[in-house]
C-alpha cells in the first residue's frame, strides 16, 4: 500500500518539470519512498504510474544511487510497461543507467548493470525501436543502444541497430531522423 503522504505528493506532479523536480527533491529526502514510487510505476491501470514515472526520471538522473539501491525492481517490470508517458521516462531511465555504466569514470558507477539487466534493456530497446512508439521513446532508446554496443557481449548490437535506423529513418519523423543520423555517425 502506498503511503499517503507520498500519494498526496505524487497526485501534486503535473507535466512541467519544475513541480516534478519539487516532488523528486521531496522523495530524495525521505530514500525508502523510492521502492514504493518504483512500484507504482509499475501498477497498471493506475492514477499515478505516469507522475511516478516522471519523478523516477529525475531521481535517477540527479541521485541515481538512490535509484541503483531499487532498480532490479525497475528490470523485473520494464518489458511489462505499456503507457507511452511512462515508457518515455523508462527509456531515458535506461538511457541514464547506461551513460552511468559505461561512461564515467567513478569507480562505483562502473558495472552497475548485472549481465541480465543489460539484456532486458537492450530487448526493450529494440522492442521499442521496431514497434509503433513515440520519437520520444525511441531516441533515448537508440542512445542506449549506442551505449549497450560498446560491450563485448553486445558486438551484435551496432549492426542491428544500423539495419533498423537505416530502413526506418526515411519514413519517420524530423526528429527520428535527426537522432538516428548522430547515431549512425557515432557507430560508423
Amino acid at each position: 500500500m502506498l503511503p499517503e503522504d507520498l500519494k498526496v505528493k505524487l497526485m501534486e506532479v503535473d507535466s512541467g518539470r519544475k513541480k516534478r523536480q519539487e516532488i523528486a527533491s521531496w522523495i530524495v529526502k525521505k530514500p525508502h519512498y523510492v521502492r514504493e514510487t518504483l512500484q507504482w510505476c509499475f501498477t497498471p491501470d493506475s492514477e499515478l504510474l505516469v507522475k511516478a514515472a516522471w519523478v523516477l526520471e529525475i531521481i535517477c538522473e540527479r541521485k541515481p544511487l538512490l535509484f541503483f539501491k531499487y532498480m532490479y525492481l525497475f528490470f523485473e517490470q520494464l518489458p511489462n510497461i505499456k503507457n507511452d508517458s511512462a515508457l518515455r521516462s523508462c527509456a531515458k531511465i535506461c538511457k541514464i543507467l547506461c551513460y552511468e555504466h559505461y561512461m564515467l569514470k567513478y569507480t562505483y558507477f562502473r558495472n552497475i548493470l548485472s549481465k541480465d539487466q543489460r539484456k532486458i534493456m537492450t530487448e526493450c530497446c529494440f522492442d521499442w525501436l521496431i514497434t509503433n512508439q513515440k520519437v520520444a521513446c525511441q531516441a533515448p532508446a537508440m542512445d542506449a543502444l549506442y551505449y549497450l554496443g560498446q560491450d563485448k557481449m553486445g558486438d551484435w548490437i551496432y549492426p542491428e541497430l544500423r539495419n533498423i535506423l537505416t530502413e526506418n529513418a526515411p519514413n519517420k519523423s524530423a526528429g527520428y531522423q535527426a537522432r538516428a543520423r548522430k547515431i549512425l555517425k557515432r557507430i560508423s
